[in-house]
């Protein structure tokens, strides 16, 4: 199809890329009586639309310049449309160029909506469907979703968002049993699928191809190509079509294992956070302040990322009073207190912070009833006042420590417009229950951070060996103590000698996560890698190990995972064969004399799915080159310049040229430091080899 036109003057309704340009016509809207010169193109159009009959131009000069074909004009319902000799779209060679084409995009895709607009757009002029849709299956779902719809009209795509599956409908039957369904004219629509008819060939269109996204024995959805002509779909023809369903079914399988691995790193990182939200509450409720001041405190932490509103209330004797309340405009704090100035609250009143503080049961509230507030309020000021917080969402939990309720920690949603869920409930909880358990043991916390010490230091090789013809540089430094109350860090560096075999690993690895989970997986980490590698393992062999000893290790916590770069590396006379792999890890950097090379190697997380995929690259160092492994705390560094990132990394290597290696890793750890002002917000580890020129 290269266009769909309405009316008298040819208005385009519709516009393929090839249309807009062959007929240089800038979008849907245009009048082409008045974007085209007078001739053999407008008297065909004019023609067709008067007598009602289809017809074909031969050798008609396109306004593209240079370009001439056969141009066929069809009447679709009220208006006309314009498509090419099939032969010139259909021949062998442009098709396979297509084809190629279609495959180099779709392997550019991310995301399942990326493969939907291909599928719908370049598939579908690759094939010359005129409309084409394409739809995501969810495992063992009984609804297919659209992740694009392109070439019909009006309202049609809006009515089928969401499609049941259904037998007796042509592409629920396509997915349902596997196979294709063809419907070559508006004749065998109405004979095999008389109900969906009327659909199938609303607005002129004719033959119809369902077919199935599958790959192996997943069910991913399926692709509807639809025509305005009558279309034979012959062996070659269907072959065609099932290879082109087949491509963007392998794409489409792609792209959610991406989208799944990305959610899972995403939703690690989200606890993650959390988890260090909370080791940053539990530190401060350690300071050397008044409880009144620590709790304060924390209501200005929570306020600065992960609610509107905070409040705690403490139980004193009979009572329960209100410690503090916090939001980031000092003026609504001001509102709020005096609003409970003029309106004292009940202590006996039922529900809110004071119920929960004494009966120890949590109150989550997605959404803030505005009968609530209603119930809550002594007259119409009141309620008038307590409306102008515009209060959304809440959630309230008692302070609990050894059974006892010590008081409740109220978060509220307003402004933000987020909302709280039962799934909060367990975060809220431990947030409450760090704060209870720190204000009534202190000095079980300063032991703990002594033993979180101890153990970081040994999670570190005490000193690099010597390599004949080499020099090793590592470097670890923690968070500061300032930003982050994590003490036990996940990152790790490590060089030791294979001496059997005659070479030398190196390891630098990033666990997900803090603390002392963190800090066994690190541990489990170094291990296996040191037994592995005498037992003479290849690289990629050896991350294979710690894949499974991880997996082993986790149970059921897919949260806990961890990025790997590993080599092996072999002194020679010349120079050293590095032998790399790359568990998802930041790319290793090559410095040959001024010049910076990025080592690019895929593969995948290391403790997360049973199967890892892994290449191993072979390069040389020659004579004072230098390889620089290290963790996302370099590239991840952030002020309020951005991010660090890794063009400001390279830049900073290659002027570093004929440094030491001790000199490089000094000279980015630096660096990184220096960008975040001197206060590391994550932990950073670096391994730096040189060969010795």
């Amino acid at each position: 199809m290269l266009a769909v036109t309405s009316g008298a003057d040819h208005v385009v309704d519709a516009l393929s890329t090839r249309g807009a340009e062959l007929l240089r016509v800038v979008g849907d809207g245009s009048p082409l009586r008045a974007s085209i010169p007078p001739g053999k193109l407008l008297e065909a159009l004019d023609a067709v639309r008067r007598t009602g009959e289809p017809t074909a131009v031969p050798g008609l000069a396109l306004p593209a310049p240079g370009v001439s074909a056969c141009l066929h004009v069809i009447p679709v319902g009220d208006g006309l449309l314009l498509r090419l000799e099939p032969d010139a779209l259909e021949d062998g060679v442009a098709r396979a160029a297509g084809f190629q084409r279609l495959t180099e995009q779709l392997s550019r895709a991310l995301t399942p909506a990326d493969i939907g607009r291909l599928t719908t757009t370049t598939a579908a002029e690759l094939i010359g469907a005129d409309a084409c849709a394409a739809y995501s299956r969810s495992d063992g779902s009984d609804v297919l979703d659209a992740l694009h719809h392109n070439g019909w009209p009006g309202s049609t795509p809006a009515r089928f968002v969401r499609v049941p599956l259904h037998r007796g409908r042509p592409m629920s039957d396509a997915v349902l049993t596997g196979e294709p369904v063809w419907l070559e004219d508006a004749d065998q629509w109405h004979a095999r699928y008389p109900e969906m008819a009327p659909v199938g060939v609303s607005e002129g269109h004719q033959a119809c191809a369902c077919l199935p996204l599958r790959v192996e024995d997943r069910d991913l959805g399926a692709v509807v190509f639809s025509f305005y002509r009558p279309r034979a779909f012959d062996p070659d023809e269907r072959e065609f079509l099932v290879a082109v369903a087949s491509l963007c079914a392998q794409a489409l399988d792609r792209a959610r294992l991406y989208a799944a691995e990305h959610q899972a790193r995403a939703d690690a990182e989200r606890e993650r956070d959390r988890m260090t939200f909370l080791a940053q509450a539990s530190s401060l409720m350690e300071a050397p302040l008044s409880v009144e001041e620590r709790l304060r405190q924390l209501g200005d932490l929570v306020v600065e990322g992960v609610a509107d509103w905070a409040a705690v209330h403490l139980v004193r004797g009979t009572r329960v009073e209100r410690v503090t309340v916090a939001h980031l405009d000092p003026a609504k704090v001001a509102f709020v207190e005096e609003l409970e100035r003029r309106y004292p609250p009940d202590p006996d009143a039922p529900g809110g912070a004071i119920e929960v503080a004494r009966s120890g049961v949590p109150v989550v509230m997605p959404e803030v009833p505005d009968e609530l507030l209603v119930a809550s309020a002594r007259d119409a000021t009141h309620l008038e006042l307590i409306r102008a917080l515009g209060m959304r969402s809440a959630i309230v939990v008692p302070l609990v420590v050894r059974g006892r309720s010590l008081g409740a920690l109220t978060l509220v949603q307003a402004e933000s417009g987020e909302r709280f869920t039962d799934e909060d409930l367990t975060f809220v909880g431990q947030l409450a229950a760090t704060a209870a358990l720190a204000l009534d043991n202190a000095r079980l916390y300063e032991q703990q951070r002594l033993v979180a010490r101890t153990l970081q230091t040994a999670l570190l090789p005490s000193e690099l060996p010597e390599v004949p013809g080499v020099s090793c540089a590592g470097r670890y430094r923690p968070p500061s103590p300032d930003l982050t109350d994590v003490y036990v860090g996940g990152d790790l560096y490590d060089v030791h000698e294979d001496a059997e075999r005659g070479r030398w690993a190196l390891t630098v690895a990033d666990v997900c996560g803090k603390g002392p989970e963190a800090a066994a997986l690190t541990a489990l980490i170094r291990h296996t890698v040191h037994a592995e590698v005498g037992h003479g393992l290849v690289p990629a062999e050896v991350l294979r190990r710690v894949n499974a000893a991880m997996l082993r290790h986790r149970g059921g916590n897919r949260a806990r995972f961890a990025t790997m770069a590993h080599a092996a590396v072999t002194v020679d006379p010349a120079g050293v064969a590095v032998a790399l792999v790359n568990g998802g890890h930041p790319p290793a950097l090559i410095l040959r004399g001024d010049r910076v090379e990025w080592l690019e190697v895929p593969g995948t997380l290391v403790g997360v799915y049973p199967d890892v995929y892994l290449d191993e690259v072979r390069v040389r160092l020659d004579p004072g080159d230098a390889l620089l492994l290290y963790t996302d705390g370099v590239t991840e560094a952030r002020s309020p310049d951005g991010w660090f990132g890794s063009e400001r990394l390279a830049a900073l290597v290659g002027s570093l040229a004929g440094a030491s290696a001790d000199e490089i890793a000094d000279g980015v750890l630096t660096a990184v430091t220096d960008f975040q002002g001197g206060r590391l917000r994550d932990d950073v580890a670096l391994l730096c080899v040189r060969v010795d020129p």
